[in-house]
């Protein structure tokens, strides 16, 4: 049986639970090496553990998305471990139910932080890794189509009015 992302390197933030955890193991089941990511050791490696028990490959890097230098070691870790990089999943995220006028402004600025900025500082941490892969296969004649998936929530903050 093929499988069709095999030897494929796909990180996946906020993998250690969850959907994204869902999307880890389907990804390993298909042949891709994981890199897990969660906020906490525990789930991250219990993710990874899983994976391997099914024959899979899976390195681990805990963190916040939102850590300034979370990036560059997420993007690194996939590299240094794999070499390589192939399918980027930006999944971490989470919602702060609230209706708008209860919703400060630290709330609001966290759920930006982690769904649009994380995304935004770990694609510009993987495009020279992505350009220098894609250079080199051009030089051999190969041809590796990647792929990045953002994922959000499908928050909005609600309004309550007055009767």
């Amino acid at each position: 049986m093929t499988r069709k992302l095999e030897g494929k390197i796909a990180p996946v933030t906020g993998s250690g639970r969850g959907i994204g955890r869902s999307i880890a193991l389907k990804l390993a089941s298909e042949g891709a090496r994981i890199v897990i990511n969660d906020l906490d050791g525990e789930p991250a490696q219990g993710g990874a553990a899983e994976i391997r028990a099914l024959g899979g490959e899976a390195g681990i890097c805990v963190g916040s998305v939102t850590a300034p230098d979370f990036a560059e070691r997420f993007v690194g870790t996939a590299v240094e471990k794999y070499k390589g990089l192939d399918i980027i999943i930006n999944n971490a995220g989470y919602t702060w139910d609230n209706v708008i006028q209860k919703m400060t402004d630290e709330q609001w600025y966290a759920m930006i932080d982690c769904h649009l900025t994380a995304p935004f500082r770990i694609l510009r941490a993987a495009q020279p890794v992505i350009r220098g892969l894609s250079r080199a296969e051009v030089e051999l004649g190969r041809r590796n189509v990647r792929k990045i998936v953002n994922i959000a929530c499908g928050y909005a903050p609600h309004f309550k009015t007055q009767r």
